[in-house]
């Protein structure tokens, strides 16, 4: 028995929010509300902070601002830019020049266009400094976070997070300081660092539990959901799922049950129940079909890929991920598209259609180095280590290896690095170097075991008993 290659596909998305509950005080008209819950819904971490916006007086400022808000609702982003810059061009000042700017950041993040959300959070953040809005201050450090946290480089996160937690306490924004504190989670989460993840959750659950925010507590139940399944904790995953259900169902959030039955169909794919996985995904479905939701119909196909690939019917899983990159392009979804490439490069690998697999993960790591996504970078030459592997060219799987271990290295990905360890370990059993394989396998043993990664702590000690 060896240690499953790490082949990354797209199971779950966070479903986290950080929502400046000072931005929503003002009275607000009935479709704008609607626009911000669906907003709000799809951009789970991300803050939306809308101070100075909701009490504009002058009419085609306040037009624009909400023509923008129903674009971004519609997911229509590049025209909610449009309508928010213009909005800007009148002259906005103050916090509602720093909110405007922190819109067009949300839209060109949820575009996935993470530089240029970048370019407007950090305008943002200068503005805010110099006319003193803590409160806009600290959403743009905590989106800044965020983009940090999805290039793989979390200690960078984790510093911009804590700087939106300090600004907030300093406000006294007790929802703010949960998202913040749920943030963290995330970031730790992540790095596999699980039981600081934990934490950090549960810190945020009181956060939530105080103030009476079910939407929040939601999203912990389901982070926490996540943490255990990483773990391989499949029981406990679920308990968790079903109380984010409960809840989410409670308050009619149809995003949010859409969100978690495809985390239930993750768990049970994990625990090899396929057929549930798929029920639960049909299910998710239905509601993403219902809400026009694009990206999740995406999300859906590639976990329906998913499930087939492990049951080796792969011409249906290629089906579901070309559907799944079909809807990705459409909407320009550059980071999702890698992902499903390296997804599609996982199948022909399967199929021992190597060049096909190498041609498919060279262009998710030409996509991952365009967006500047270090950790997708990593897991690309993992996977090419992998198929070089199966092919009998050990020395080109080294080499892949190794540049994955680099970048891995950098980012402090101590879980990636003893994963990709393992292969290396793998690979020299296979070439008689039992004793070099030994001391790999004993020093990722104890990193697994330290993390509580039960899975690959158990795929481990089968390696060390076949040695």
């Amino acid at each position: 028995m060896v240690i499953a290659g790490l082949i990354i596909g797209i199971i779950a998305i966070i479903v986290t929010i950080y929502f400046g509950v000072k931005a929503l005080k003002p009275k607000v008209p009935f479709e704008l509300e609607k626009d911000i819950v669906k907003i709000r819904a799809e951009l789970h971490q991300v803050a939306l902070y809308l101070d100075g916006l909701t009490k504009i007086k002058d009419k085609n400022k306040k037009a624009l601002f909400e023509k923008g808000m129903s674009l971004m609702a519609q997911y229509k982003y590049e025209k909610a830019i449009e309508s928010f810059r213009e909005c800007l061009s009148l002259g906005s000042i103050g916090n509602a020049r720093v909110a405007l700017l922190i819109l067009i950041g949300n839209s060109f993040y949820a575009w996935n266009k993470w530089d240029q959300a970048m370019g407007s959070w950090k305008e943002a953040l200068e503005t805010a400094q110099l006319t003193n809005d803590k409160q806009g201050e600290a959403s743009a450090l905590g989106n800044l976070g965020l983009v940090y946290q999805n290039k793989g480089e979390w200690d960078k996160a984790i510093e911009f997070h804590n700087k939106a937690l300090r600004g907030l306490e300093k406000i006294n924004d007790e929802h703010g300081m949960a998202q913040s504190l749920n943030n963290l989670g995330v970031v730790y989460k992540d790095k596999c660092e699980w039981d600081k993840a934990i934490e950090f959750f549960n810190k945020a659950l009181k956060g939530f539990e105080k103030i009476g925010d079910e939407h929040g507590m939601a999203t912990i139940f389901n982070n926490l959901g996540l943490v255990y399944k990483a773990k391989g904790e499949w029981d406990k995953a679920i308990e968790f799922y079903n109380k984010d259900l409960e809840i989410s169902k409670k308050i009619g959030d149809e995003q949010g049950i859409a969100q978690t039955l495809i985390n239930l169909g993750s768990v049970y794919k994990d625990k090899g129940e396929w057929d549930k996985a798929i029920e639960f995904c049909n299910k998710s479905l239905k509601i993403k079909e219902k809400i026009n939701d694009e990206h999740g119909i995406a999300q859906i196909f590639n976990n329906l890929g998913n499930v087939y690939q492990l049951k080796g019917e792969w011409d249906k899983a290629i089906e579901f991920y070309n559907g799944s990159l079909r809807i990705k392009e459409r909407i320009g979804d550059e980071h999702g598209i890698a992902y499903t490439l390296n997804n599609l490069g996982s199948v022909y690998k399967y199929k021992t259609e190597w060049d096909k697999a190498i041609e498919f993960y060279n262009n998710s790591l030409e996509i991952n180095k365009k967006i500047g996504d270090e950790n997708g970078i990593a897991q690309a030459f993992n996977n090419l280590g992998l198929v070089y592997k199966d092919r009998g060219e050990w020395d080109n799987a080294i080499e892949f290896y190794n540049k994955s271990l680099e970048i891995k290295e950098k980012i402090g990905d101590e879980h990636g690095m003893a994963q990709t360890k393992g292969n290396i370990a793998v690979l020299y059993k296979m070439q008689g170097k039992k004793e070099e394989a030994k001391k790999i396998f004993e020093e990722i043993l104890e990193i697994f075991e330290k993390m509580g990664d039960k899975p690959n702590a158990e795929r481990t000690r089968e390696n060390l008993k076949d040695l």
